[in-house]
């Protein structure tokens, strides 16, 4: 009777158009509520029964209801939504279909299209699956209508995790297949043999796509070294299918134990990888080194064939040149090799002294290395410090690199370059009185200045103060990708163009074809101007996963230990209001330690200051800890559903009555 009423459509009409409105983004939590975040800051509480018409993310028009001094929004109108497809369990029983998205956040009632029939298709109750969605529930009112895409992994699947990472973030599972004959394309390019000269590859012992070979004799005025770089641009052609593959892939994508390849894996596990004993297609840099490490002269570059004749790897190099005579028991290399390592020992020590005085040099952290069993679980983590033969390839690697920018710069002016602007511009202010605290003069000019930014790091280098080098790290701009050259600030270098590894990253194959197109005088290879922006997404997308990964084999590790009395040396490399964020030092986990776990009674917590400008913790006006400290801390809880580690205080702060 009323259901077709003019006059009530009218006055529902009426009465909707005085309740006020605001647009923005819905922001969903784990416990079914969630927030309205409108694009001027304002916040708005979405109840449990109104979030089941939307998902995080979905941009919308709600009424604001006002019930006294609060005010909750109701969503009214779907302007757009960031979710078309999610990951999700499948749950079949009692002849009942259902789905559970694997993000917490993604709540609602979901109705499965030809749900009934999955069954007959192969799936089993616990597979997970790819979910599209076909109709959203504040368009149709009647909740969400989705379609099962495809299976990502079967229910018993042990290693499931990995494949439902990358189908979160939408990464590829699998190496790409090309049917390609592998010949090389670029005839025209003339290539040297260097087939006799004694190369080396250093690597970790199980890697495959080895990229990078070594040769180093000295000289009147210092050193010679020439950089091999495998050339997987000699067989992949530009614009075709595969390259266009390698190009959305932007780079290898590495987890524990597993690695999905940027190429076909017979290119980069075979064909271009710098096997021992195997003949090879490579792009070439001379890089001169005078007696203190400088690089001198102009950077040859050129194309050849090479061959390398050791391969090594890290452990067993760094224990020859660091205990050269402690163990006969040890790996020793032949008189040939053993020249080339010393030699390249003396030439990387001058050179990283050189770029400490000169450029911009960080600070050595350690490898953290999850070893798995056949159920996908870690049974050991190595923490692995950065080791003399790191820091040969390290620093060989690096100077190849600003000379490929020094090079590109010179003679295209645009290339993919590293760059970084050094402190924000809106945190210059910030920055120079924080360095005021400290005796070191400056100004926003000078910061902005490379010259300015590089000596600033070298004075506050000499200081060794973790606070200090925590604090202007949160004050630092982000890095980018760029077309045209632009200084590296963190550097400390003009310009900083990557091509050492054009197996694994899209930008490095790139710059190989721009510098094979100098070699030949051509003017066939353009680099575009989004490049830098896509190849960010992509690398923003794989460190997710890699996250999302780590945290979710961390949490296995480490279950055994929640609530026990073990205790975790810790540093502190983040403080927010909620709380403090930790690395543990032994195997490199990260805890989040809440505000209310600081101390012994949760209510005392109201007390403690997390100041995050600072980045210190303060009780009753005094520091009780800040960035950098190491610290003491017991593993408390795992949130399951996300693999959050959360820590407490080994030794509680005591908060005065």
């Amino acid at each position: 009777m009323f259901q077709n009423n003019p006059l009530l459509s009218q006055l529902k009409e009426k009465i909707q158009q005085d309740i006020p409105k605001r647009q923005g983004i819905v922001k969903a939590t784990d416990k079914g509520y969630g927030f309205l975040e409108t694009d001027k800051g304002k916040r708005f509480f979405i109840p449990p029964n109104e979030m089941k018409k939307v998902l995080h993310g979905d941009r919308i028009n709600a009424f604001i209801r006002e019930n006294g001094d609060k005010s909750s929004a109701e969503p009214n109108q779907l302007k757009s939504s960031e979710i078309d497809t999610f990951v999700a369990r499948l749950v079949m029983q009692q002849g009942k279909v259902s789905i559970k998205a694997n993000n917490p956040l993604i709540k609602g009632f979901f109705k499965i299209q030809g749900g009934q029939k999955l069954k007959e298709n192969g799936y089993q109750d616990g597979d997970w699956v790819s979910v599209k969605l076909l109709k959203h529930a504040l368009n149709e009112g009647k909740g969400f209508l989705v379609e099962v895409a495809e299976k990502i992994a079967d229910a018993n699947d042990p290693f499931a995790y990995r494949l439902i990472t990358v189908a979160t973030h939408k990464l590829p599972n699998k190496a790409p297949e090309f049917n390609h004959p592998w010949q090389v394309i670029d005839p025209e390019l003339e290539r040297q043999d260097l087939t006799k000269l004694p190369f080396f590859t250093i690597d970790g012992i199980n890697t495959q796509d080895m990229d990078d070979a070594l040769y180093i004799e000295s000289n009147e005025n210092g050193w010679l070294l020439t950089v091999a770089i495998s050339d997987p641009s000699a067989y992949v052609p530009e614009d075709s299918e595969m390259d266009a593959e390698a190009k959305r892939r932007g780079f290898t994508l590495y987890l524990p134990n597993f690695n999905v390849p940027m190429l076909p894996r017979d290119l980069s596990d075979s064909l271009c990888s710098l096997k021992e004993g195997e003949k090879r297609a490579t792009l070439c840099c001379q890089i001169e080194i005078n007696h203190d490490g400088e690089i001198i002269g102009e950077t040859k570059f050129f194309a050849a064939w090479m061959k390398s004749h050791y391969r090594l790897n890290y452990c067993d190099v760094s224990n020859y040149l660091e205990n050269e005579s402690e163990n006969t028991n040890q790996w020793k290399p032949n008189r040939q090799l053993s020249e080339q390592l010393h030699t390249l020992s003396a030439a990387t020590l001058k050179r990283l002294a050189w770029r400490t005085a000169n450029n911009v040099v960080f600070k050595n952290q350690p490898d953290y290395t999850l070893k798995l069993n056949n159920k996908g679980e870690v049974y050991e983590v190595l923490c692995e410090p950065r080791r003399t033969a790191n820091r040969l390839v390290e620093e060989s690697m690096i100077a190849a690199n600003i000379c490929a920018g020094q090079y590109l710069t010179k003679h295209k002016q645009q290339g993919v370059f590293n760059v970084h602007s050094g402190f924000a511009s809106d945190r210059l202010n910030k920055a120079v009185e924080l360095l005021a605290e400290y005796q070191i003069e400056s100004d926003v000019e000078t910061l902005s200045s490379l010259a300015g930014y590089t000596k600033m790091r070298q004075q506050t280098a000499l200081l060794n103060n973790c606070y200090l080098d925590h604090r202007l790290r949160k004050l630092l701009a982000y890095a980018d990708t760029k077309s045209t050259p632009q200084e590296h600030f963190t550097m400390g270098v003009e310009s900083y163009a990557t091509w050492t590894s054009p197996i694994r990253k899209y930008g490095d194959l790139l710059n190989h074809r721009l510098i094979k197109s100098i070699l030949l005088e051509t003017d066939d290879v353009h680099i575009s101007e989004e490049i830098g922006a896509q190849l960010n997404e992509a690398r923003k997308s794989q460190r997710l996963a890699e996250r999302d990964v780590n945290n979710l084999l961390y949490s296995q590790y480490l279950k055994d230990q929640v609530q026990s009395q073990w205790r975790f040396k810790a540093e502190i490399f983040d403080i927010i209001k909620a709380g403090v964020r930790v690395r543990i030092q032994e195997n490199g986990a990260t805890f989040f330690i809440p505000a209310s776990l600081l101390c012994k009674d949760p209510k005392e917590a109201k007390q403690i200051t997390c100041d995050r400008e600072l980045g210190r913790v303060i009780v009753a006006e005094q520091t009780e800890m800040q960035l950098g400290d190491i610290i003491d801390v017991m593993l408390n809880n795992i949130k399951v559903e996300t693999g959050q580690l959360i820590g407490r205080l080994a030794d509680p702060l005591v908060v005065p009555e």
